[in-house]
């Protein structure tokens, strides 16, 4: 994967310093399709934790239709040993049916309280898929940062290699150390090896992304467009979050339960029919002998204790409270969240305009004081030390990059785009 350098963010500093840096990102228009989006597509169809939350998001929406219906039939028989006389004969069985109403209005409340109860879990995956895209982007900006740092390091052996050529000329012609033919050597070494760290961790990060869209993947990664800063927002924006728009359904949960507690502390009506099987008399005659006989029934179920449902209003009453509290330690939660985001971008791009300043500087004096090695005019430590610190500032300015694109990302996490 070939990182493409950019003539220069937009920024103050000339574009020639810029030009000297190894960028992770390029401008809109010189990328066409973006393979991270393509990447945040397939964590949206293919992630099993996602789909776990759907299927159980459908599972809780079929126990709204469960609870809208009517109370089991209640059928019984009963069979006397000793059959009870009645004056038409001896009562030798007894068939029963009994269906139990509850007061109107209970069912479609029982019904659109469990369908309330499903919603939070819409909002979990709503959350959950915020979670998960953000670390794929810190995964795939990982990857980003260690191929650009692979970069800079095959330069690096190449200097290395220059320096090492240029110490044993020395040598060869008794102007310089053996020394400093080895120094570079270690240097070099010491650079492959890190090379090696860095081909390690992007190999990590892949697993880790195609552990998130849960497929193998071509490891191919492309330039993104540079961040663009996000204003911070006002408190009520926030509440377009998944984290916060939960509590509303949370609340909701509570008024629905409350509105139940009221109608199931009225009474329960039932209905029923009773058919009794009458045997003949025998000892005597009467009208109707053996008739069976047909009893219809109606029932009042009358709740006399009435703590419970003040109990439970009471309960839903503190409940709401601590989802008002709760709600808000979130809000301050992510407010903070997104303020650290907005100081660390700062930081990292005035850290990575002073990088570029002095990565020009230092590529100057590497080339002077190459010059002057050559001509004995600058011991070979002094000429390491340069070639060092330009290196760690060319990583350093990786970092910088990657650390503005994570917190771009930490943001989309907390304010996500409409």
């Amino acid at each position: 994967m070939k990182i493409n350098p950019i003539t220069g963010p937009r920024t103050s500093v000339p574009l020639r310093r810029w030009s000297l840096l190894p960028f992770l990102f390029l401008l809109g228009g010189l990328l066409g399709a973006q393979p991270l989006d393509s990447l945040r597509q397939l964590l949206r169809e293919n992630n099993p934790d996602l789909q776990a939350l759907a299927y159980e998001y459908r599972a809780n929406l079929s126990v709204g239709r469960q609870m809208s219906q009517l109370p089991d039939l209640e059928i019984g028989t009963m069979v006397s040993v000793m059959p009870v006389e009645t004056r038409l004969g001896p009562q030798e069985a007894r068939f029963g049916a009994t269906q139990m109403l509850p007061w109107p209005g209970t069912l479609a409340a029982m019904a659109a309280l469990a369908d309330a109860q499903a919603q939070p879990v819409l909002e979990e995956a709503a959350a959950m898929q915020l979670d998960l895209i953000y670390q794929l982007e810190t995964s795939y900006f990982e990857v980003l940062a260690a191929e650009a740092k692979i970069e800079v390091l095959d330069t690096t052996l190449q200097l290395y290699r220059s320096l090492r050529r240029l110490a044993l000329s020395r040598v060869e012609s008794s102007r310089g150390s053996s020394v400093d033919v080895y120094r570079a050597e270690v240097q070099l070494t010491a650079a492959q090896r890190r090379i090696q760290e860095l081909q390690a961790e992007q190999a990590m990060a892949w697993t880790m992304i195609e552990e998130l869209v849960n497929q193998e993947l071509p490891r191919e990664a492309f330039p993104v467009t540079p961040p663009v800063a996000r204003p911070l927002p006002a408190r009520e924006e926030l509440e377009g979050h998944p984290l916060l728009r939960i509590f509303r359904l949370q609340e909701e949960i509570s008024r629905r339960a409350v509105a139940l507690n009221d109608l199931e502390a009225r009474p329960d009506f039932g209905v029923g029919v009773d058919y009794m099987l009458v045997g003949r008399r025998m000892d005597m005659r009467v009208n109707g002998n053996g008739r069976d006989a047909i009893m219809p029934r109606v029932m009042v179920s009358v709740p006399l204790s009435g703590g419970k449902y003040r109990a439970k209003r009471e309960e839903e009453q503190l409940r709401l409270q601590s989802i008002a509290s709760q709600r808000e330690a979130v809000t301050r939660q992510l407010v903070a969240a997104l303020e650290r985001a907005d100081i660390a971008r700062l930081d990292a791009a005035a850290r990575l305009s002073f990088l570029a300043d002095q990565v020009a500087t230092l590529d100057a004096i590497l080339q002077i004081a190459r010059s002057e090695y050559a001509n004995s005019q600058r011991p070979f430590d002094e000429l390491l030390e340069v070639q060092d610190q330009l290196i760690d500032y060319r990583l350093e300015a990786i970092e910088a990059q990657r650390t503005l694109l994570i917190q771009a990302a930490t943001v989309d996490r907390y304010l996500p785009r409409r």
